[in-house]
């Protein structure tokens, strides 16, 4: 019992740190392809061509 405690210990301590250096870049890759849509949004102006005509 005492060997499956300290397993389980240890593969939390690994999740922990292997979770934190994934999910950053994650993070910024999603913040950044969000920014570039939103970007590209936002750039489209949809005028009427003829509006004054």
């Amino acid at each position: 019992m005492q060997l499956i405690q300290s397993g389980y210990r240890s593969l939390s301590v690994l999740y922990d740190l292997g979770f934190d250096r994934v999910i950053v870049p994650i993070v910024i890759a999603a913040g950044l392809a969000l920014s570039a849509y939103l970007a590209t949004k936002a750039s489209v102006l949809t005028v009427p061509v003829d509006y004054f005509f």
